[in-house]
């Protein structure tokens, strides 16, 4: 015999339910009754999903991370850069460079010389900040033909001109922009010494320094340009991010070392540090 839902009482279908004498449908209906009249603890909606924004990724350039500007970072990311032999970091050109000289808890990651668009991949622990340049310089002496040394004001001066002049950058995180890139220039703050035969440089430019990526495989793409009359000069790379944990992170590095072991010799044909492809005389540009 069929039973009708309809012609029982509301306090009946819910006691009915609890006594297991109703089909799915009806008791489905009768649990929406004892939640109206109190006899059960009414469901609560499932939390909605984290906001990702831009700064639960993004550190502006004006913060420091580590209790260090980001100023020194640019600095210090010259002086990585620099000690490298062979072939620098920023004329790589797969990412095969990518973990070796690491150490801190900041990530540097390398743009290019300008001449060339690169797509690398790399891995990366999961709790180190990552810190890579937009599009920077260093000047270390005046233009060819000046006879008198610069001060490292002047210096300063004439790396802050050509950071001036850059008219567009972006960055995509997963597909997505992070912040304006106006927002992410970092001048060094005093003269640093990049090696013993710049003993005494200047640095201004446009950085993005990045929160610690959650483990998994992220995508960073950078494009920006320069150009101050016939000067120009533009950036276009891409790392693929293998987020890991610090085990598998210290094996990627290892190869790393023995590659770099392997290949320091070799004469690179994107040239060397002091050689590096820009279009400003008697500035290396960097980007």
């Amino acid at each position: 015999m069929g039973m009708t839902i309809r012609g029982a009482s509301r306090a009946t279908l819910a006691t009915m339910c609890v006594a297991g004498t109703l089909l799915a449908g009806g008791c489905k209906e009768a649990q929406d009754i004892r939640e109206e009249l109190g006899w059960s603890q009414q469901r609560e909606a499932p939390p909605p999903p984290p906001v990702v924004t831009l700064d639960d990724r993004w550190v502006p350039a004006d913060a420091a991370v580590a209790d260090v500007a980001q100023a020194q970072w640019s600095s210090r990311w010259w002086q990585w850069a620099a000690n490298f032999d062979g072939k620098p970091p920023y004329a790589d050109r797969d990412g095969s460079r990518c973990a070796v000289n690491q150490e801190g808890p900041v990530w540097f990651l390398a743009g290019t010389d300008g001449s060339f668009d690169a797509v690398r991949s790399c891995t990366i622990p999961a709790d180190k900040h990552l810190f890579l340049p937009l599009i920077t310089w260093f000047v270390a002496a005046g233009d060819p033909g000046e006879t008198e040394a610069l001060s490292c004001t002047q210096k300063q001066q004439r790396a802050a001109n050509f950071a001036d002049h850059v008219y567009t950058g972006l960055v995509l995180l997963d597909g997505r922009p992070i912040g304006q890139y106006q927002r992410m220039r970092a001048a060094g703050g005093s003269c640093f010494t990049l090696t013993s035969q710049h003993p005494a440089v200047a640095t201004d430019g446009y950085w993005l320094m990045l929160k610690p990526l959650p483990p998994g495989q992220h995508t960073l793409a950078i494009a920006a340009a320069y150009r101050e009359g016939p000067r120009q000069t533009m950036q276009n790379f891409q790392y693929t991010l293998e987020v890991q944990d610090g085990a598998a992170v210290g094996s990627a590095d290892a190869a790393a070392v023995a590659q770099e072991a392997g290949t320091g010799t070799q004469e690179s044909d994107a040239g060397s540090f002091d050689d590096a492809a820009d279009l400003a005389d008697g500035v290396e540009a960097v980007e």
